[in-house]
């Protein structure tokens, strides 16, 4: 059951439900169980997905950072939304407590009519159970039918069409080593239904590896709970049916393996292990590469032949919201290697919706979590957006992950009052745009007709500006050793709160 529906029940009705935050979210949550709790530590205590219900009693009577703190535990667990009822002694909802859920996209329901809680979990929890038991019947009924195609002699691509025509969604196999269009996004025998609204990854193992992903897109969130049940029965017979038609070798499989493990920054003894199985050199030289798309599919295969023509050796694994690659570069010209492969990868993937951050060369597995930290890392500090075809280079972003990852935002609000509050409160006060100026002069190795031109400023305009830059930093700072602060402070003022951002 959705948000929007469960509001829609007569208990709910009855308590005349507003929503304040989070509207947006109603046809996309699924409500787990209704719970009611006065209880402000309750948090820690849920699964998810649950709807709470609460007279706001103990709410009341705490601060506003610990109201915000109380909406913030909610949604860190997961729950579904928060109703709280007022006109007793909750008179209204604390502005601390709306400004919270909107932040963090947290439905919040205000209830403005008094109605038993008991009653409005009994009535919708027995709604909820009934639906439970009916998916639970309904995925056994699916599972058996997959069960018995097999043992009818079907193979994979047939299984997928059972399984697709059953649950009325797209469903894909990705297995290690084989880029096979025959299992990519099979559908049932009334065709393809509306575009994914959300995908569901069911992992499918074989003598305790990873050895395929079974992939389901959902036109619509509700069809959530079963396609989960569905995919973990069927798990087991799509893996039978691997190891009759598709057995993936060992090596695919512990190179899979080693993917999660360096993601998961896995002890040295546990890599090394799984090198081994993938026949992966430990020592040699390699880039993680990270990246977000729409498309994982031809991402992976994309991503496959750029580096199959490029370096040594190379894994791709789509993980769920995330497809990773690990490149070994040989021991020769390393630095080359990882400039060619940036270039091919723009080349690639202009037809693509993905954004793609190759990380920083490390020596060996060992690093391998750091080159993938520093990727995803520069794809958070650059916004990257999956829907649109982006390359990035974690090298470029150095100066501004060596903030991130040393300096608090104190520090960084010291820097930059330090050396740029003048020209700040310039732009500030006068509506120009003279820290865009410094960061573009300064971008060009200090080259003011380049400047200009970038800017699209005659030369005497680029030359009044940078007199009244001069002016406010304290002078020219060519040849006096400040430059490399001014381009560092430049860069945290793009990290540290929006008062700095006003020009």
């Amino acid at each position: 059951m959705n948000l929007r529906d469960l509001l829609a029940h007569d208990w709910m009705k009855a308590a005349d439900p507003v929503v304040r935050t989070g509207g947006h979210r109603l046809d996309d949550l699924t409500v787990r169980w209704v719970h009611s709790s006065e209880v402000l530590d309750i948090g820690p205590l849920l699964l998810g997905g649950e709807f709470l219900l609460s007279g706001g009693t103990a709410l009341s009577r705490v601060s506003g950072v610990r109201q915000d703190r109380y909406v913030r535990e909610l949604a860190a667990h997961h729950v579904a939304a928060l109703a709280l009822e007022t006109g007793g002694e909750l008179r209204e909802i604390p502005s601390r407590v709306i400004q919270a859920a909107a932040e963090i996209g947290l439905p919040l329901i205000e209830l403005r009519r008094v109605v038993p809680f008991v009653e409005i979990a009994e009535s919708i929890n027995s709604s909820l159970v009934s639906d439970s038991v009916a998916t639970l019947q309904r995925a056994d009924e699916i599972s058996h039918s997959v069960s018995v195609e097999l043992a009818n002699g079907a193979g994979i691509r047939q299984l997928l069409e059972v399984i697709a025509a059953e649950t009325a969604v797209t469903v894909s196999l990705l297995v290690p080593g084989t880029l096979s269009d025959e299992l990519l996004g099979v559908t049932g025998t009334h065709g393809a239904p509306e575009s994914a609204a959300e995908t569901v990854d069911i992992e499918i193992s074989l003598r305790g590896i990873v050895a395929a992903t079974l992939r389901m897109d959902l036109p619509s969130p509700e069809q959530e709970p079963l396609a989960q049940i569905v995919g973990e029965r069927v798990a087991d017979v799509l893996a039978l049916a691997l190891l009759q038609q598709r057995r993936p070798s060992l090596g695919d499989i512990a190179g899979i393996e080693l993917i999660r493990a360096v993601a998961a920054d896995s002890r040295e003894t546990a890599l090394t292990d799984l090198c081994e199985s993938a026949g992966v050199d430990p020592e040699q030289p390699l880039v993680m590469i990270a990246a977000r798309t729409t498309d994982s599919n031809r991402l992976r295969g994309r991503l496959d032949t750029v580096l199959a023509g490029h370096v040594e050796q190379a894994i791709v694994y789509a993980n769920p919201g995330e497809t990773i690659g690990l490149a070994l570069l040989g021991s020769r010209d390393r630095r080359g290697r990882r400039s060619t492969l940036l270039a091919e990868l723009n080349r690639a993937i202009d037809d693509l919706e993905s954004a793609i951050c190759v990380g920083p060369v490390v020596d060996g597995i060992r690093g391998g979590a750091y080159s993938l930290d520093q990727a995803r890392l520069t794809l958070e500090l650059a916004a990257a957006r999956p829907s649109r075809a982006e390359v990035f280079d974690s090298e470029a972003s150095i100066i501004d992950r060596l903030l991130t990852a040393n300096l608090g935002s104190a520090v960084k609000i010291r820097l930059v009052d330090e050396l740029l509050g003048e020209i700040i409160d310039h732009d500030a006060r006068r509506g120009t745009s003279l820290v865009d100026t410094l960061e573009a002069w300064l971008r060009t190795g200090c080259n003011t007709a380049e400047t200009a031109r970038s800017l699209f400023l005659e030369r005497q305009s680029m030359h009044n500006r940078l007199q009244r830059i001069f002016s406010l930093i304290g002078g020219d700072p060519r040849g006096t050793g400040r430059i490399t602060g001014l381009a560092v402070a430049l860069r945290a003022l793009r990290q540290i709160p929006s008062k700095y951002h006003s020009a």
